[in-house]
Formats: C-alpha cells, structure tokens, sequence
C-alpha cells in the first residue's frame, strides 16, 4: 500500500508589515460565501502560487486595500479612461457594493430601486461568462434573493433558469413598486461571489458586460467606501477649482444660502426667520440625509446617522415636527406647514441645473446616499 506523502511544517519569522498583508488576504479569501481559513492557509498559498508564476487575484485584493481611498480614486481614473478594471479591482469595487447593501444608513431608501436593478443584472451578466454549470454557485445566490421554487433548491441539479428566472422577478418588482420596503439586500454578497469564484474565460470578457453599469456599480461602491472608511473618494493632488456660485432660495420664512469650496464642497446655511435661527448643514452627507428626513417624517419617529425626527400631536392639538441632530443634541420644532414650506424649498434647490451638477458629482465621491 502505497504511503501518503508527509506534510512538512516550515517555522519562519515575517515583519508586521508581511503579516497585515496576509491578514488581509485572509480577509480577502474568507468573506462572501462563510469560508474560513487561517493566515498560514493564505500563506501556503501564496506559496504555491509563487512556485507556479502566478499570483492568485485574491491577494491583489490586499494590495489595494493597504489604501483604500487612493484605489477607489485610481479605479474612477481608469474607468474614465475607458480602461479596463483587473480582477482584483472588480473584486474591491465588489467588497464596498457588498457594504452598501446591507449596512445601515441614514435613509433607508437608498440604495435605490434603479441601483439594485442594475446589480441584479450585473450578477447575471458575470454568471453568463462561467464555463461550465456552477451548481453550488446557483444554489448560493438563490439562498440571498430567495425563491419559491424550494422543491428545484433541494434537488441534486438545479434547472439552470432558476436563478435568470427569480432575478427577473425581482427586476419587476422593483421596477413596478419601487416604494415598496422590500428589496434583495444580500444581492451585493451575489456580485462578490460572482467576481470572485465563477470560472471566467478572460478579462475581457468580465469588462465587456460590466462596463455599461460601472457609473451605477462605482457608486454604490463609493457608498460602501464612505460608510467604511468615512473619507470621500477624492484626490488632494488632483483636486479641482469650483467656481460656480449658487444662487440663494426663500420661500415663506425660510431661505437657503449655498457654499461651493475649490473641490466642491457644498455647504447649507438654513435661515429661519420667523424662529431668528440660522442652521448649517455642514457636508453632502448630511444634506442628503437631513432631505430624506424632511420627505420622509409622519406621524412617529424617523431616525438617521446624523438627524432623529419625531412628531407630537394628541386629540385636537395640531401635529409638530421636531429633529434633533445627533452630535450636539440641539432640537427645532415647526407646525406642520412650515415642515412642508421646508421640504419645498430643498426640492425647489434640487431642482436647480447647478446644483444637480454639483451633487452629481459629489455622488461619485460619496457614494449613493
């Protein structure tokens, strides 16, 4: 009977630089689908993959997240160039997508409707690549958006059409009732898994069905990054001058005064005249969340990252709005027509062509808030 060759167990010392790479790469290698595996595990393969001359893609992956931000600037870059994204960089834009799905933000109707869809079909354009059936792949991405086909989930084969089948259902869903809460939150898990493990033919390929959605993908992914990291996707050294003053907008007692900086900051001094307050609002975080707090507030309590609004009103006495923002505890209250003087007056701002510009811009560096 032939013996099975022993393993060799190899002892060496490695700097704590080596050893935050591999952490890493462990990282790298565990998430997405519950594997687990250890540091001397990633080891060995990187190992191996020396010995053959090649680097395992998922360790790219650890490179890049040694500076996060510079690697969401550099891949913005790229694809502004209409050049094509590695592997690695696809996968790192799919770690953050993964993030902006399924962590809690300020408004919970972001992500949006249109940007599930868009992933939806991206993870269906990366499943069209493999080469060869992907079963255990299919029933994993069945087990985050669901099906109600369990008698073809438990079966030794899947149909191949189940998972295009339940994909599409959610598409019509979202397109049809896009105010409805439910939403296929582990579908950026999917995206990941896709990337990461379907058998590709190249490249290429991977580019070719995922460059018509990197606008939307890159997005999302820049709200993963901002909701992790807390730094906006932005060069210092290629920073851009700004110089488009935005006019000011009133209605009733209220009026809203804007300040653009260098690299396009926008700023919002809220005056309420009737109340003599002036209340700024510091940052593009927190106008779209203080925005989505004003449309979405009724009777009860709303609650964000940077504001908390909550209504009071009993028998005959009419309702009041009030918000409180969360860092400095400090509260406003207003009837109910100056809360709606207030909501349209952002959505008049909004509406503005230089505004829209601004803001479409600061989605690409904050991400879809």
């Amino acid at each position: 009977m032939e013996r099975k060759p022993q393993q060799q167990t190899l002892s060496i010392r490695i700097s704590d630089a080596l050893r935050e790479f591999l952490e890493r790469s462990r990282k790298v290698i565990s998430d997405g689908r519950g594997e687990s595996v250890s540091t001397s595990d990633v080891a060995k393969m990187l190992l191996e993959s020396a010995k053959d001359d090649r680097l395992d893609f998922r360790l790219e992956v650890a490179e890049l997240q040694r500076a996060p931000t510079k690697a969401m600037w550099e891949i913005r870059r790229k694809w502004e160039r209409q050049q094509d994204l590695s592997r690695a960089e696809w996968i790192f834009l799919a770690q953050y997508i993964q993030v902006a799905c399924e962590e809690v933000s300020g408004d919970a109707g972001m992500p949006t409707p249109a940007a599930y869809v868009v992933l939806l079909e991206a993870v269906l354009a990366v499943r069209g690549l493999r080469g060869s059936r992907g079963v255990e792949l299919d029933r994993y991405y069945l087990g985050n958006i669901g099906t109600q086909e369990e008698a073809s989930v438990n079966k030794r084969q899947l149909d191949p059409d189940l998972v295009p089948l339940v994909t599409a259902r959610w598409i019509q869903q979202l397109r049809e009732s896009p105010a409805s809460p439910e939403k296929p939150n582990f579908v950026g898990r999917n995206f990941y898994v896709a990337i990461r493990d379907e058998e590709l033919p190249d490249i290429v390929a991977l580019n070719r069905v995922l460059s018509p959605r990197i606008e939307t993908l890159f997005r999302l992914a820049a709200r993963g990054h901002w909701m992790r990291e807390h730094e906006p996707v932005r060069s210092v050294r290629d920073r851009q001058i700004f110089a488009d003053a935005v006019p000011a907008v009133k209605e009733a007692g209220f009026r809203l005064e804007f300040s653009v900086s260098s690299q396009g900051e926008v700023s919002i001094l809220v005056m309420m005249q009737d109340k003599d307050v002036m209340y700024p609002l510091a940052s593009y975080p927190e106008i779209r969340e203080f925005v989505a707090m004003l449309e979405r507030t009724g009777p009860g309590e709303w609650r964000g990252v940077h504001f908390r609004a909550y209504t009071v009103g009993e028998g005959e006495k009419p309702m009041r709005f009030y918000f409180r923002n969360m860092r400095d505890g400090i509260a406003l209250g207003f009837s109910a027509e100056e809360w709606r003087q207030l909501r349209d007056l952002f959505a008049q701002a909004a509406a503005m062509p230089k505004l829209q510009r601004l803001f479409e811009e600061l989605s690409l560096v904050y991400g879809e808030l």
